[in-house]
């Protein structure tokens, strides 16, 4: 027997298909001017059964080796950070305070992949976006 869809699901289901189309990947820079900056690490992750979480973070570091060593540790930072979020509900995350701590759990979690301290590792996490669904 088939259910029919209410609106607020058909809605639900539509931003999903448009976000997961969408390209996430951050701009190149360029031979002619303008910098590239950090890349983000971009997540999409399940809260629950009913929401997901898509946000991007740039992890800012001390000196520029140790944004090495974020890039060399990048998977296993990024897997951590997944299994981070998954113990998180969405009424956590949605609040000021939610995010702030999230953003100080994740400084403290890629400080201790790459064994540094936040005053010479990574110092501060910016969310580029954080979406909620």
């Amino acid at each position: 027997m088939r259910v029919p869809l209410n609106m607020a699901q058909i809605f639900r289901v539509s931003v999903f298909c448009l976000l997961t189309a969408l390209p996430l990947h951050p701009a190149i820079a360029s031979d002619h001017g303008g910098g590239g900056g950090p890349e983000p690490l971009l997540f999409t992750v399940n809260l629950g059964t009913e929401h997901y979480l898509q946000f991007g973070v740039i992890l800012q570091t001390a000196t520029p080796e140790v944004a090495h060593e974020i890039a060399v540790y990048r998977p296993k930072i990024q897997n951590e950070i997944i299994l981070l979020i998954s113990g998180k509900t969405s009424e956590q995350l949605r609040t000021l305070k939610g995010k702030e701590a999230l953003i100080e759990e994740i400084i403290a979690l890629a400080n201790h992949v790459i064994h540094e301290t936040e005053k010479t590792g990574v110092h501060e996490a910016l969310f580029t976006n954080f979406i909620i669904q």
